[in-house]
C-alpha cells in the first residue's frame, strides 16, 4: 500500500454575503484551512464535520466571532462541514443562520 502524497494546503474563506452552500475536493491527506469572517455583531460556531472518519476537523473561533479551522482528509468519502453564525447583540435579533461545505475526498 503506497502512502499519498502530501499536497499543499488549500484555503476557503467565506465573507458576509456569500453564498451559504460551498463544495470542495480534496485529496486523501490534503489539508483545508477554513475561515469564516462574520457580519458585523455576528459569531460563528465551532465547525462540525459529518463523518470525521472522512474528514477532520481543529481550530477554534476567535475572540473578534472568526472561525479558523484546518480540515484534514483522512479517508475517501464524503463529509459535509457545518457551522452557525448568529447575532449576538439581541437575543430576540435576526435569525441564526447555518452555512454548509460539502467535500468530496479521492484517493
Amino acid at each position: 500500500m503506497s502512502v499519498p502524497e502530501p499536497q499543499p494546503p488549500s484555503s476557503f474563506v467565506h465573507q458576509p454575503g456569500d453564498p451559504w452552500e460551498a463544495s470542495a475536493q480534496l485529496r486523501v491527506g490534503a489539508v483545508l484551512h477554513v475561515e469564516l469572517r462574520p457580519a458585523g455583531g455576528y459569531r460563528w460556531s465551532d465547525i462540525e464535520t459529518s463523518t470525521p472518519e472522512v474528514l477532520r476537523t481543529n481550530g477554534a473561533v476567535g475572540a473578534d466571532g472568526v472561525a479558523q479551522f484546518d480540515a484534514t482528509a483522512q479517508s475517501m468519502g464524503q463529509a459535509v462541514l457545518s457551522a452557525t453564525t448568529q447575532f449576538q447583540g439581541d437575543r430576540f435579533g435576526p435569525p441564526m443562520r447555518r452555512w454548509t461545505m460539502t467535500v468530496e475526498v479521492t484517493a
